[in-house]
């Protein structure tokens, strides 16, 4: 009879999580760890940056298998993130030392936001319209201190990345080294549909190109005429916007040197007048240039396997129930 009462409160409670999975249900359960809960909204909060993403670079059929691919990933650091601080727990249980260091260098880390901003008010202010809970926002930080404590002696202090392997590394990759010529500029377009005829936007940016070659400052041109991106910097594209760049755009001023303007160049889109800011020649690093490059990169590697290795030997003792 306690048997079967037994099972007949094991079947209702697995009803209750199958009834809380709905997907509207923000409060659904869906996954346990050690008996501590992952709601969907937890789930949703850990996605929705990577889903906005997503949606920018993906068509409808592969977006729906990123999204799948997103939801797993966040689940698994979810689940991840419980494991570790639920062991630095135990960890700090048995060390008050360790515990009471984590306190005052989050006491530390709170009191130089409030000094930032220049009192608890400002500070609660801030936070409030950032829709941010402070108290949370602390408990969370006090999780990302305690992992980073039981990181350090079970992970961080395991990686050795020595003179010889990044001296090897640098030998065996050369290439990677190699930079291409790089440059930014400033663009003024004016597009042909701000203007009633094609001849009236090419008079308007003729009229523009000469009032440069005659001195006018460039930025404030752009600001003031350009209908092209990043008109408010001045038509302003950094080193890392210009790879983003259209090639046979950037192919047309490609001779021209640091300062220079180039003549008036044509898209689908309008009329371009270019000014070249900077410009990094090619090169190929030397190795005193890259070694610190290549010491992070194996470091970042080296760390993912050994966590990787750390966690795998918590889970052996860890209790995963998933409702989803």
């Amino acid at each position: 009879m306690k048997i079967l009462k037994l099972s007949l409160v094991f079947f209702i409670l697995h009803l209750f999580y199958l009834h809380q999975s709905n997907a509207d249900n923000l409060n659904a359960i869906r996954v346990i760890v050690n008996g501590e809960i992952i709601t969907e909204f937890d789930i949703r909060k850990r996605i929705a940056e990577a889903f906005k993403i997503a949606e920018k670079k993906y068509s409808e059929i592969e977006l729906q298998q990123k999204k799948r691919e997103i939801i797993s990933d966040a689940i698994d650091e979810l689940i991840d993130r419980k494991i570790l601080v639920q062991e630095a727990k135990k960890v700090l249980l048995a060390d008050p030392e360790k515990a009471e260091e984590i306190e005052k260098n989050l006491d530390s880390f709170v009191k130089g936001a409030v000094e930032e901003v220049g009192s608890l008010y400002k500070f609660y202010e801030l936070a409030h319209k950032q829709g941010i809970n402070p108290l949370k926002k602390r408990a969370e930080l006090k999780k990302d201190l305690m992992i980073e404590e039981i990181m350090r002696g079970n992970v961080y202090r395991k990686i050795i990345v020595t003179p010889k392997e990044i001296k090897r590394y640098y030998q065996e990759h050369t290439d990677e080294f190699s930079r291409e010529r790089r440059l930014s500029f400033r663009q003024i377009l004016i597009k042909f549909s701000g203007y009633k005829t094609k001849e009236e936007a090419k008079s308007v940016t003729e009229e523009l190109l000469n009032r440069l070659k005659n001195g006018e400052e460039f930025e404030a041109l752009a600001k003031k005429h350009s209908q092209g991106p990043h008109s408010d910097e001045g038509g302003l594209w950094e080193f890392d916007e210009v790879k983003d760049f259209r090639k046979d755009l950037t192919a047309g001023i490609s001779n021209l040197k640091k300062g220079e303007i180039s003549q008036i160049l044509d898209s689908s889109l309008g009329h371009h007048i270019f000014k070249v800011e900077e410009i990094i020649p090619a090169q190929t690093l030397t190795f005193q240039q890259a070694q610190d490059e290549i010491r992070n990169m194996l470091f970042r590697e080296e760390f993912v396997k050994k966590r990787k290795e750390y966690l795998k030997e918590l889970r052996k003792n860890v209790v995963i129930k998933r409702y989803y």
